[in-house]
């Protein structure tokens, strides 16, 4: 009996960490959200010449910079190792290993106000020799 309560117990304290960590990853997914959405959306209202729609727009490029780089980096490093993966499992067919790597490597790390204002656009999954005119 004693037994059957420890890992009871133990089931118990397994189910709060998973519900805090589902819990604690939605709101870190709505707060990023909430930081990308807002600052473009102050941004676009405030159009007047004394630098503020600049402070606000180099504020949101502050802010976003940092998530937006780290899902990148993070896209970018997984597409270096399945890169290498596909040319190891293509028999050293580097065209193959190069197109995973062009479309996970290259495109946008770092958000400027030019993106912000749709002048230029964010690319995430990088162009390859195929989607280039």
């Amino acid at each position: 009996m004693d037994l059957v309560s420890y890992w009871l117990g133990r089931i118990r304290q397994v189910g709060t960490l998973v519900r805090t960590s589902c819990v604690t990853l939605i709101l870190i997914a709505a707060l990023t959200f909430h930081i990308m959405t807002v600052p473009m959306v102050q941004a676009a209202e405030i159009e007047d010449s004394s630098g503020t729609a600049d402070l606000v727009t180099g504020a949101a490029c502050f802010l976003l910079t940092p998530v937006y780089g780290a899902f990148k980096l993070a896209f970018a490093g997984a597409g270096i190792i399945i890169g290498g993966l596909t040319w190891v499992f293509t028999g050293g067919d580097d065209q193959a290993a190069q197109r995973v790597w062009d479309a996970s490597m290259k495109g946008t790390y770092i958000i400027t106000p030019e993106h912000l204002s749709g002048e230029k656009p964010i690319v995430f999954i990088g162009p390859t020799e195929e989607s280039k005119p």
